[in-house]
């Protein structure tokens, strides 16, 4: 699988359908190839039938191990081995019994009945995002000035810098260091920041301990940013392997570069690429728009995609898009259904479930699964799917919050209830939700307080 030069592809694609931009680093690559294996969240171990035999005097060993994982439920093996010695006449069988560990049901509880609290972690300067890395217990939250900080085992005991890029970011209102994602394996850091000229970076970096080595810095991505808002800025990997980047539209007020109905530019959409490379990326063969001026887009017609995750269960991708003037709006795209490739959510000819201004709902839009009105609330911030076991009531729903208001509302998966207002404090400038690797859930205000929810 060759990785093409940036002269093969960029200099004649990107430069012209992204606006690259003319900052300092290595040039972006990429190039078209094979899927990255597939990362489905089961684990399904079978060992082969082993016997030897040796009519003398020689053991006779049948060793079955069967695993399955089905949504949530881990299964440990089971192993019978039995052993026979002709000489002896003697046979000795052992047997581990299966030791079956269900996951919680989605409760019935209603959500505004479930009862919760916030702990405070750490007070940090601006935090806005939040994201675990792969084996270990550790958490890494971003300082929207440009600093990566490392809270060992969730607390701020310990803690310490794993990035700083600070003076080097152009830092406004919804500009920044705003993005971070680990690689699966835990030994490269991906961020996404804007630069100096206000452009989008994502970048890559191989840590060394906990700390990001910055001379291993390469850029994947630069995209023009024609106006200060509507950055995107998240992050994460995907059940599949790939990187998920979330774009907004360009700023300004309705969309005025009518990028949100546009899959052939960057703007207004979730990117999607293969980053397991020595160097640049590749793209996906099965992107909606693969032979498009934009083969990383993957989901398109997007006003602000701030914040977006992955349910660790179902692989289910959970979209918040910001709103203009009326609706605030979540999409679910269902990984049994294709996990969202090529859906459109309709922006800038909708927003919510109506139409934006004079627009016209399109043909193959996706309608939201969550929205409500503005009027004290004004600006949604993407959550998490929780799925840890502290907390058996929130099981299986869906927490956001609004940035203006501050209100945590949850939302069961199996739409068994409409969205509620989860019953803890108020948060000043909700900025993001994240979820440690042992399911805990935490929420940020960009103020300072890094929070844990607990039960």
């Amino acid at each position: 699988m060759n990785v093409r030069q940036a002269s093969l592809r960029f200099g004649l694609a990107l430069s012209v359908a992204l606006g690259l931009a003319g900052c300092g680093g290595d040039a972006p690559t990429a190039a078209q190839g094979e899927p990255t294996p597939v990362v489905d969240g089961e684990l399904t171990p079978v060992l082969p039938e082993v016997t030897t035999t040796d009519a003398a005097a020689e053991p006779t060993t049948e060793a079955e191990t069967t695993a399955e994982a089905d949504d949530g439920e881990i299964i440990d093996s089971t192993t019978t081995s039995t052993t026979t010695t002709a000489a002896a006449e003697t046979t000795t069988t052992t047997t581990t019994t299966t030791t079956t560990t269900a996951a919680p049901e989605i409760s019935s509880t209603p959500v505004d009945q479930v009862p919760l609290d916030l702990e405070l972690v750490a007070t940090l300067s601006s935090p806005i995002g939040l994201a675990p890395r792969p084996n270990t217990n550790d958490i890494f939250v971003i300082e929207q000035a440009g600093r990566i900080v490392r809270l060992p085992d969730g607390t701020a005991d310990g803690a310490d810098t794993t990035l700083d890029i600070r003076g080097t970011v152009t830092l406004g209102n919804e500009q920044g260091l705003l993005g971070l994602a680990f690689s699966p394996d835990g030994e490269r850091l991906y961020v996404n920041f804007t630069d100096g000229n206000g452009n989008t970076n994502v970048a890559r970096y191989t840590m060394s301990g906990n700390a990001a080595d910055t001379a291993t810095r390469e850029i994947l991505l630069q995209i023009n940013q024609p106006r200060g808002n509507h950055n995107g800025g998240g992050l994460a990997f995907g059940p599949d392997g790939y990187l998920y980047i979330g774009m907004g539209d360009g700023g300004g007020g309705g969309d005025p570069g009518d990028h949100g109905q546009n899959p052939n530019t960057p703007h207004g959409a979730v990117l999607r690429i293969d980053v397991d490379t020595d160097e640049g990326y590749r793209i996906p063969p099965d992107n909606p728009f693969v032979d498009g001026d934009a083969p990383e887009v993957f989901v398109w017609g997007i006003r602000n995609a701030w914040r977006f995750g992955f349910d660790s269960i179902t692989g289910d991708l959970w979209i918040a898009d910001v709103g203009q003037d009326r609706f605030e709006e979540v999409t679910v795209l269902r990984a049994a259904d294709g996990g969202g490739n090529g859906a459109n959510l309709g922006w800038n000819e909708t927003e919510g479930l109506e139409t934006y201004r004079s627009g016209t709902i399109p043909d193959d839009h996706v309608a939201p699964v969550i929205t409500y009105a503005h009027g004290g609330r004004c600006s949604i911030t993407g959550g998490e799917v929780y799925r840890g076991t502290a907390i058996p009531e929130l099981y299986g729903t869906y927490v956001y919050g609004d940035f203006c208001s501050g209100e945590v509302f949850g939302y069961r998966v199996d739409d068994s209830a409409s969205p509620e207002q989860i019953d803890v404090s108020n948060i000043s400038e909700l900025s993001s939700f994240g979820l440690g690797n042992d399911g805990t859930l935490y929420v940020l205000s960009r103020t300072g307080g890094v929070f844990r929810i607990v039960g």
